[in-house]
């Protein structure tokens, strides 16, 4: 090893850059000098993989669910009340609209009237009636 070799490699300082090593915010941990001031990710399948497994996609994932059911509850509703409509109003058993997977436990509002009770769901609106046994009958009415 020659003495220029020794003085170049070791006086020289190391080479100024303005931005700093970053890790990818994708989660993988990898560290990569960034060519502008707000790049955050490596590179686009890095940046598309950070924005489709963020935060958004797991706060919608419960939402989405439930937004399923009520669909579903709603498109239930629905047949039922093209199938045995009459003068606006339709009456079901409760029975029947229950073994079509009906799910009472979701609606998007109910509303008191009196003694009644109404149960909304996105088109329709509904009122149970009760007997000594339980319920027997379900009336839907559209919005």
């Amino acid at each position: 090893m020659s003495v220029d070799e020794t003085i170049s490699n070791e006086s020289l300082p190391p080479v100024p850059r303005p931005l700093a090593d970053r890790i990818c915010e994708c989660g993988c941990g990898h560290s990569f000098p960034p060519s502008r001031r707000d790049q955050v990710y490596y590179n686009s399948q890095h940046a598309n993989y950070g924005y489709n497994h963020g935060k958004r996609k797991a706060k919608s994932k419960n939402r989405t669910k439930e937004e399923k059911i009520l669909l579903k509850n709603d498109n239930t509703l629905d047949r039922h009340y093209l199938m045995n409509k009459v003068d606006k109003v339709a009456d079901c058993f409760f029975d029947v609209i229950k073994a079509d997977n009906y799910n009472f436990g979701y609606h998007i509002g109910k509303k008191q009237e009196g003694d009644l009770e109404y149960f909304f769901t996105y088109r329709y609106y509904f009122h149970l009636y009760r007997n000594q046994k339980g319920i027997e009958k379900i009336k839907i009415y559209k919005r």
